[in-house]
């Protein structure tokens, strides 16, 4: 077994403990997170229960999380960044959630081009992790634990679904037009978990988006946790990833909790959106 075999294993293994366990843990607790989210008990129940079992590995180095304000330092090895629970706060009204999984080459902060893998699982009506690695994606299917069943994942480029987070009037008025536009062929979709939105467009191709707000300038999804992780996958299987210049694995890594404006989709449509932007 790999060393990178090691880390996703691990993340398999576990995925029978955590979606037996997300109704005890989906209340709200009087805690925030580095970039201040009120965090569920499962974020931190899932970042204590993972880095508990990272730790162990010979293959990882360095634990980074999205509910943690540093780095940890943990032997030789691979940096793993995780966003532990992608969409908590769906676990109150029982809809989809997932855990993201980047496996950096380097010490974070880094660029997304250090990527090795990187992996979201989705907690469904069943459970699959999504991996890309040597630029190719695959989905499995996973009961109790175990793999049961793999299928190869590619970019379809059919019209699909067109999903943008925020609120309209938080919109430039660019993307607002654009996706006025899409509107008469793509089907909108927002689900309030980045990874069931990434799931939906990895099968049926088109765009989403999340832009820049007033209240958020550099957008709301953390460049190590969320946005280069998936945009390796995307890439990976065909499509495109941009911060509304360029890919998103090209973003200058600053900071450890640092937000960028992203968006993923087919390729065309990702090109025609940072034209209009």
């Amino acid at each position: 077994m790999t060393a990178v075999d090691s880390i996703l294993t691990t993340v398999v293994d576990a995925t029978t403990e955590i979606r037996a366990e997300l109704a005890t843990y989906r209340d709200k607790v009087d805690t925030e997170n580095p970039t201040g989210d009120t965090q569920v008990a499962a974020d931190q129940w899932i970042d204590d229960l993972l880095f508990e079992r990272f730790r162990e590995l010979d293959a990882v180095g360095s634990f980074v999380s999205e509910e943690r304000p540093d780095a940890i330092d943990v032997g030789d090895g691979y940096s793993v960044a995780i966003d532990p629970l992608d969409g908590s706060s769906n676990l109150e009204p029982n809809s989809t959630t997932g855990t993201i999984l980047g496996i950096y080459d380097a010490p974070l902060p880094a660029s997304g081009r250090e990527l090795v893998a990187s992996a979201y699982v989705l907690y469904g009506s069943y459970t699959t992790m999504t991996v890309a690695r040597d630029d190719t994606v695959e989905r499995l299917v996973i009961q109790e634990g175990e793999v049961v069943d793999t299928d190869p994942v590619s970019m379809p480029s059919d019209p699909g679904i067109c999903g943008v987070a925020g609120q309209t009037s938080d919109w430039d008025d660019a993307l607002r037009t654009y996706v006025d536009e899409l509107r008469e062929t793509y089907k909108l979709r927002y689900s309030g978990a980045m990874v069931a939105d990434v799931e939906q467009l990895l099968t049926y191709g088109g765009l989403l988006a999340y832009p820049p707000a007033p209240s958020q300038p550099d957008g709301i999804l953390r460049l190590q946790f969320e946005s280069n992780p998936i945009a390796h996958i995307v890439e990976a299987a065909g499509g495109r990833s941009s911060d509304g210049h360029g890919s998103v694995l090209d973003c200058d890594p600053k900071e450890l909790h640092q937000c960028v404006p992203t968006y993923f989709g087919t390729p065309a449509l990702v090109d025609e959106l940072e034209t209009r932007l």
